[in-house]
Order: structure tokens, then sequence, then C-alpha cells
């Protein structure tokens, strides 16, 4: 899966809007830099871009009405940081099913699988059920494992 990196409020490598139309795949991994490190998320370029392409966001939303603003704004799936309190993951899969937990290490990822999540982003996999999004060394061929292309080398942590 192709990765999308928006930094300063556009996507790279993208030029307008009108660019959207044109792109050659029909499902992306958004990447929202802005928001992952200034707490600044670009709702209404989401909303553009959830015309052209179905979507995950990697924003690491903190709070309820980050997650809920997200998924109004058009990410079919939303990437939550491992440092969250269990209550606030589990209100966070109480809201949606299609919440992928980044997993820094295996106790986070039994912790995310034991509270009903089932997707996962890391650098390794861990022998739990559910899907990978995979930003490691691509060896593996397997039908629960997405492999992301042009992830950033600054946000892989478990490498």
């Amino acid at each position: 899966m192709k990765c999308l990196l928006v930094n300063k409020g556009r996507i790279s490598g993208i030029k307008n809007t009108d660019d959207l139309a044109r792109v050659p795949y029909d499902e992306a991994f958004v990447i929202d830099l802005d928001a992952i490190f200034r707490h600044h998320f670009n709702f209404k370029l989401y909303n553009e871009l959830s015309k052209y392409v179905e979507f995950t966001l990697m924003a690491l939303p903190e709070t309820e009405n980050d997650l809920m603003d997200i998924i109004v704004s058009g990410a079919s799936r939303v990437v939550i940081g491992d440092d969250l309190n269990v209550s606030t993951i589990q209100k966070f899969l109480d809201m949606t099913e299609e919440i992928v937990m980044r997993c820094g290490t295996e106790q986070k990822a039994i912790m995310f699988h034991a509270i009903k999540g089932n997707m996962y982003l890391s650098c390794r996999t861990y022998d739990i059920p559910g899907v990978f999004f995979y930003y490691g060394p691509f060896s593996k061929q397997d039908s629960n494992i997405i492999p992301l292309e042009g992830f950033p080398d600054e946000l892989k942590t478990d490498c």
C-alpha cells in the first residue's frame, strides 16, 4: 500500500486536488505529520482526499473528539499510538472497530488484541490474529500483512 505524507497542510507530491483524481491507486496509507508532531489535524484535506481514495490515516488522535472528527472527515481506518491508556483505547474501539494500533512491543499488541483490536502497525509481526500494516523489510508474504511502501524512517519505532 502506498504511503502519502501530509506536511504543512499538503500531500507530498500532489500539487492540487485535481491531481487526486489521477492517482493510480484506490487505497492509501496517509501519514499526517502535522497531526503527529504539532497536533494540527487537516480535516478539510482528509475530506477532499476521501472523495478519491479510501485511506487509513496515521494521525495518532488522543481524544474521542479528535477520533470522531477524523472519521467524519473521511478516514476509513485510524492509527492510534500504543502510549494511550487501555480505557481510552477501549473507548476508541467502542466508537469504531476500524482502529489500527501502532505496536512497538508484543505486549502492546497482545493487550490490544485482548480488548478486541485486530489491526496493528508495526515493523514486526506477532503470533496473534489480525491484520498487520507492515513497514518492515518486505520478505514475508502473507494475506494478513499489508506492506507499506514509502513509510518514513523517522516514524519507524520498533525496527
